[in-house]
């Protein structure tokens, strides 16, 4: 960090001792003003602060002009810190690599810019304790409050944090427990039951799931607890064909997909994914078998992020309002934090609906 001093290039005021700027690049500053007005700081601050009493008219006149010949402008970020507030928000996002976190973080930033707040990230990489030490260091710096997209490890941490009054939303994951904390998410339950009912429509015998990585993220599980319930409705007595293999672990999904193949080759088969990332190691998976998803083997995922639009044929998918999860959340932190919702008001829990993009990876028919 580079550290300059503030008073280089400038001139003293011979009645003050007070360093006045010579140089139209330096800002003066509120003893400067002061200095030039010959008033004392508190009385520049009280008439910033529209605080006339006890200012006479004169003094008030001379205090205005040194300010409008000099262009004087008030360290608002040192006035918000004497109120208690920073007007900073904390985005503690689980993975900043995936598109979906770039999506809700651009959107929450977005909200938090057009309210005066300026938004800190930090990127846990779905390590729970690194989300914790993100959460503290957040605390450290004073945000006036944050924003989560959870591990899943951290429960007793952010419901602590929450019960020591500080503003705090849960974006697109949730706690174990819901209703405590302000909590925005996707239709997660209600959209994996509709992409059962989809495929069987569509004709394939056999539906699959899958997903990789914590099952303590609540999206992930969620929609598995769809995607049985829609199976338990529709095929009753029927297996669930749920595979689960670790993060980023090309290998494991390959020999997920080797057994899904094995066991139901001959009759047509679908994959409901659990996210983009986990479609990206189902396509290579697919691939190094040379298979193509459609008639045969369909596809569909959660995430409608622009490649798998461009991965032939198309693959079909489950369109997420990502920017509006994390601009829905940072308004619920910017509403508690300024005081226009009571903090000790009720929970809110807002599902923003999704919708299946039908493309060429899941056909009716050849």
């Amino acid at each position: 960090m580079l550290l300059t001093n503030v008073f280089d290039g400038a001139t003293m005021n011979p009645k003050r001792g007070v360093p006045v700027d010579s140089g139209n690049d330096k800002k003066i500053t509120i003893d400067q003003v002061a200095a030039l007005a010959g008033v004392s700081k508190t009385t520049v601050s009280r008439f910033l602060n529209g605080k006339y009493d006890n200012i006479s008219v004169e003094t008030r006149e001379r205090i205005a002009k040194v300010i409008k010949e000099h262009d004087y402008r008030p360290n608002r970020s040192a006035q918000r810190l004497k109120a208690g507030h920073t007007m900073l928000i904390g985005c503690v996002l689980g993975d900043v690599s995936s598109p979906f976190s770039s999506l809700l973080l651009r959107g929450a930033s977005e909200a938090c810019e057009s309210a005066g707040y300026q938004m800190l990230f930090a990127d846990a990489r779905e390590d729970p304790e690194r989300e914790k030490r993100a959460i503290l260091g957040f605390l450290e710096n004073r945000v006036d409050g944050l924003i989560i997209n959870t591990t899943g490890g951290n429960d007793l941490l952010i419901t602590d944090v929450h019960n020591r009054g500080i503003p705090v939303a849960l974006a697109d994951r949730t706690l174990a427990e819901p209703g405590i904390i302000d909590t925005v998410v996707s239709t997660d339950i209600d959209s994996s039951y509709e992409c059962v009912r989809f495929l069987l429509g569509q004709g394939y015998k056999r539906i699959a799931f899958f997903k990789e990585g914590s099952d303590s993220v609540s999206p992930r599980m969620l929609r598995k607890k769809g995607y049985e319930k829609a199976m338990d409705d529709y095929r009753p007595g029927e297996e669930h064909i749920v595979y689960s293999f670790s993060k980023n672990d090309e290998e494991g999904c390959t020999q997920c997909v080797k057994d899904l193949i094995e066991k139901y080759g001959k009759e047509r088969v679908a994959i409901i994914s659990s996210n983009g990332v986990t479609a990206h190691h189902i396509l290579l998976s697919l691939n190094s078998f040379g298979i193509t998803p459609g008639y045969e083997v369909g596809l569909l995922t959660f995430d409608d992020w622009s490649w798998l639009r461009l991965a032939p044929p198309g693959i079909t998918t489950v369109a997420l309002k990502s920017e509006e999860i994390g601009a829905q959340a940072a308004r619920m932190v910017i509403n508690r934090a300024s005081g226009r919702l009571a903090f000790d008001a009720p929970a809110e829990y807002i599902e923003i609906p999704t919708k299946i993009m039908v493309r060429g990876s899941t056909p009716a028919s050849r």
